[in-house]
């Protein structure tokens, strides 16, 4: 790293920021400014961190969700401790089998899956572009495992052509999907937000099988798969149903008969 890149750091707004106020980097601002918008923390809630050294966004979740909370940090390099007891880092690579496991162990569920992981950079753009979707659809496919029904997920990742992708896919489970960028981002950064709430364990576009157990006023049936409510358009009571997931909406989904 060049002697200007120090220079323009040092004068960075959020880099001086986070040295008065203690924060380990200034993408702590970036956590602040997006929870204070989307509320995808809450005091209680059970956070997964994935990608968390070297610990800004630790701080600021352990901050929202107090000690009644839990945060739990996954990194390939070793994080020095908060002082909290509700707060634990794991060294190791959050797609590694071993890894996993080990989450499954210690959060089986929680609230929050969030990541400001960044892949390692080629300066290649396409290449870097790529990667970073690939560790957000990683990511994905935790949060998919650990999260709660109705739980948020939050993504860094780059723009560009795959983006999209993304956004569809994450759209299939989760019933309010945005990309965004905070203040605290750079200007000439390339990097976005995906917010994500209201995660079901259904996905949209499948197939389940259900039994309808009940109407609405308006005649549509009432099913519960997985745990969620389901509305089954024009179904009746009684019988085995093939339904398709048709909408997500924050605490149920909508479905029609195959």
């Amino acid at each position: 790293m060049g002697k200007r890149w120090l220079w323009e750091r040092k004068k960075d707004y959020y880099y001086r920021k986070a040295k008065r106020e203690h924060y380990r980097s200034r993408a702590a601002y970036k956590l602040k400014q997006l929870n204070r918008r989307f509320r995808i923390l809450k005091p209680g809630f059970r956070v997964l961190e994935l990608g968390c050294a070297p610990g800004g966004w630790s701080q600021v979740a352990r901050e929202i969700v107090g000690s009644s909370g839990f945060v739990i940090g996954v990194d390939l390099h070793s994080v020095e401790p908060l002082g909290y007891e509700n707060v634990v880092f794991i060294k190791g690579d959050f797609t590694d089998g071993e890894v996993r496991q080990r989450l499954r162990e210690l959060v089986p569920e929680c609230d929050a899956v969030i990541s400001d992981a960044s892949p390692e950079i080629s300066g290649v753009w396409s290449v870097d572009h790529a990667r970073s979707v690939e560790l957000c659809e990683k990511a994905l496919s935790i949060a998919e495992e650990h999260l709660v029904p109705g739980g948020a997920l939050l993504l860094k990742v780059f723009q560009g052509e795959l983006l999209q992708g993304l956004v569809e896919k994450v759209r299939r489970s989760f019933a309010y999907v945005k990309l965004t960028k905070p203040k605290a981002s750079r200007s000439g950064s390339a990097e976005v937000y995906l917010i994500a709430k209201g995660f079901s364990p259904l996905k949209k576009g499948d197939v389940y099988p259900a039994t309808v157990v009940g109407r609405t006023g308006r005649g549509d049936g009432v099913a519960y798969i997985k745990g969620m409510k389901v509305f089954v358009k024009g179904a009746g009571e009684g019988g085995e149903l093939k339904v398709r997931i048709t909408s997500l909406k924050q605490g149920f989904a909508e479905a029609e008969v195959c």
